[in-house]
């Protein structure tokens, strides 16, 4: 790929092997490194640090630099990843997370209008997409609370159901026992009765 910047000396091009950037002679300096890399003689301070991604050929400190960010250390090899500036190679504080300072240092001049209306129509489809998908997610997360709220009330009602089924149960053992201890009775009343009136026949008889 090759880009052009509307300085009338300036080009970009990507190889295979390496990476150079070549703007107006004026404005830059070059920094011997394994990258062939050429930026600007001077770093800016930015209000937000762009987001970054990792890039197999564009990475690391560059230990020859004679600019440094505001800790006075090498800066590193940084590629961004935010809107319009996305792909933009960039020099940056060699340090991570709160500690490093908004020193920046671009590699890469603003992309052509053509390609920045690509990219930001990219990242808007892509913000349009991840909605979409809240939104979605946000659905399934209702119907999961629904499901497992009709699943509770399911379970609930299943104890009730079973507790009245246990309740009746013992209910019918007591009234089956109590019939049985009644029916036991009566048969042994009824034994006595007749072994009273045996004796009772065997004695008239026998008289």
């Amino acid at each position: 790929m090759k880009q052009s910047i509307d300085d009338g000396t300036s080009q970009i091009g990507d190889g295979d092997a390496s990476l150079s950037t070549v703007i107006s002679s004026s404005l830059l300096e070059q920094i011997p490194d394994s990258c062939g890399t050429i930026v600007r003689d001077e770093g800016v301070v930015v209000d937000e640090l762009p987001r970054e991604i990792e890039d197999p050929e564009f990475f690391g400190v560059v230990s020859s630099s004679a600019q440094k960010c505001h800790h006075n250390m090498h800066p590193a090899r940084k590629v961004a990843f935010v809107y319009a500036s996305t792909g933009r190679r960039f020099l940056g504080c060699p340090l991570n997370g709160a500690e490093r300072c908004r020193w920046v240092m671009w590699i890469n001049e603003p992309w052509r209008p053509v390609l920045s209306r690509s990219i930001m129509r990219l990242w808007d489809e892509s913000d349009d997409r991840a909605t979409i998908l809240q939104s979605k997610i946000k659905e399934l997360q209702q119907a999961y609370i629904e499901l497992w709220i009709e699943r509770s009330n399911f379970a609930a009602e299943h104890e009730r159901a079973v507790s009245q089924l246990m309740d009746i149960i013992a209910d019918n053992k007591i009234k089956m026992a109590s019939r049985l201890d009644l029916h036991t009775k009566l048969c042994l009343a009824c034994v006595a009765v007749a072994v009273t009136l045996a004796s009772v026949l065997d004695y008239v008889l026998s008289s």
